[in-house]
């Protein structure tokens, strides 16, 4: 049973990654990208150009392009909140989980933003991309790993169930 579910979640994520991959670049900057530099300018009190899509703070100005949508991430928080999520209505459960990724993903993506920032004024220009990468490794894993642990490994061992098997 637990892996008819767990194909069905990878079948879900890939077919939403594959949907939002294929959005027009001016409805994920709508969705994705403005809201979550918008949030994190919030945070840093920083300068947030709209159009160019660009925030300023600490010396440093990031420029939010596609790539720093996280609609990845979205596809897999929602992959997981279709499964996991206490719904019992099924008509229900696919747009709840749709609505709860994308806050979540833009949240997480506002605070890797946010990190970014401090990141990019530390680090040396040689080494952007790899910061990057790695600032986006610690804040999108501990977030799924705690979303994962709340909606399925607790659930599981409340029941007395074991959590690998």
């Amino acid at each position: 049973m637990r892996r008819r579910v767990a194909a069905g979640a990878l079948a879900l994520a890939l077919a939403l990654k594959l949907g939002l991959d294929a959005l027009p670049a001016a409805v994920v900057a709508g969705a994705f990208l403005r809201p979550a530099a918008r949030l994190a300018a919030c945070y840093l009190n920083a300068a947030y150009d709209p159009a160019a899509l660009t925030i300023s703070a600490h010396g440093v100005t990031l420029a939010v392009v596609r790539a720093c949508a996280a609609t990845d991430f979205c596809a897999l928080v929602c992959a997981l909140f279709a499964c996991a999520l206490p719904i019992r209505r099924r008509m229900l459960r696919l747009p709840a989980a749709l609505a709860g990724a994308w806050l979540v993903a833009v949240g997480a993506n506002a605070a890797r933003l946010v990190g970014l920032v401090f990141a990019d004024a530390c680090a040396p220009a040689s080494s952007v991309s790899a910061v990057h990468m790695a600032v986006g490794v610690a804040v999108f894993l501990p977030v799924f790993a705690l979303l994962w642990y709340t909606l399925v490994v607790r659930k599981e061992v409340s029941r007395g169930q074991h959590a690998v098997d």
